[in-house]
């Protein structure tokens, strides 16, 4: 019988070719991992790594194990991961992967909530790269991520779950030039250094065509800003202290609009909204974790819908892209 913690031990080695390297990550020392792949040897009667002088080499009998005992960690790990789904949320974990919108709008004040009602479950929240969080979602190292969900369109193994849409109007500092002119272009407001995250390809072209300013990336279709950056907190300091611009969720914006510091510009974009929601894996169960979770973000974005309504009301009326070129 394969121990499958030497077998883990085994994959490791042979991912760093090094025994110096492989215990470090395994937090082992180097004569504790020698016994542990002896040991293997013994079991299997065969060897299955040559030392060399720039390392070690799986053998043939080496290939063999690995190739099949990957699948067989994979398997346990599923395992654990269905027992744990079992033992419901007093002992579970959630891993979860967010945009920069969601991650700033919504998905902490979900995270407190959920902690509030069950404070021993384990959650682990990465915000990092669109296109990484898909690939982590589909490589299992997620439950679920809360992205752009035009992202997950052509991926049949994902499925999708709209969250509210929350239009992003054009901001700049109190006492900025545009803050004396009642109703500027998006011309007018592109000439001022535009400042945010990267935009999905939904919104790219339409950005850039009417903007003139900002590049497409050839790999992504993402629109990139002249200034770009990877969190909204950071537009907004770069606003506050400068006569760049950048575009929001007035939810995010609110108190410095309302304590003057920033301002809400009148021209409205219907494509610059958000289009974010949950995604995740077909072929996988959400854990009790995960719907709880979902839950708790259901209830964060409808009370930030009506937040929105209230905001827009207090910013007064505004004027569409379209009736802005008329003028």
């Amino acid at each position: 019988m394969l121990d499958l913690k030497l077998l883990k031990q085994a994959v490791v080695l042979a991912r760093h070719r090094n025994f110096a390297r492989a215990a470090e990550a395994l937090h082992l020392t180097q004569p504790a991992l020698s016994r542990s792949i002896a040991g293997l040897e013994a079991a299997v009667g065969a060897k299955l790594f040559n030392r060399t002088k720039q390392g070690v080499e799986p053998t043939a009998f080496g290939e063999l194990l690995l190739a099949r005992g990957g699948a067989l960690l994979d398997d346990a790990r599923e395992l654990e991961r269905s027992i744990a789904l079992m033992r419901g949320l007093d002992i579970g974990e959630l891993r979860v992967g967010a945009g920069a919108y969601p991650s700033e709008l919504s998905v902490g004040k979900a995270v407190g909530r959920l902690m509030m009602r069950h404070p021993k479950l384990r959650v682990e929240v990465t915000t990092t790269d669109l296109r990484t969080l898909m690939g982590d979602l589909l490589a299992g190292k997620l439950d679920l991520a809360v992205v752009e969900v035009s992202l997950a369109k052509d991926e049949p193994r994902l499925a999708t779950e709209q969250l509210p849409e929350h239009p992003a109007p054009f901001y700049c500092r109190a006492g900025h030039p545009l803050c004396s002119e009642s109703a500027p272009s998006l011309e007018r407001i592109m000439e001022f250094p535009f400042v945010g995250a990267r935009l999905p390809p939904r919104v790219a072209q339409s950005f850039l065509q009417l903007a003139k300013v900002g590049a497409i990336d050839p790999d992504s279709g993402d629109y990139l800003p002249p200034v770009k950056t990877d969190t909204l907190q950071t537009a907004r300091d770069v606003v506050m202290a400068s006569d760049a611009v950048s575009a929001a969720p007035l939810s995010l914006i609110a108190r410095d609009i309302q304590s003057g510091r920033l301002m809400a510009l009148k021209l409205r974009a219907a494509w610059l909204c958000t289009s974010y929601g949950f995604v995740y894996r077909r072929d996988r169960l959400l854990s009790p974790a995960a719907e709880a979770f979902i839950a708790e973000m259901r209830a964060v974005e409808a009370e930030l819908t009506s937040d929105e309504r209230r905001l827009s009301e207090i910013v007064g009326p505004a004027f569409t892209l379209s009736e802005a070129q008329r003028r």
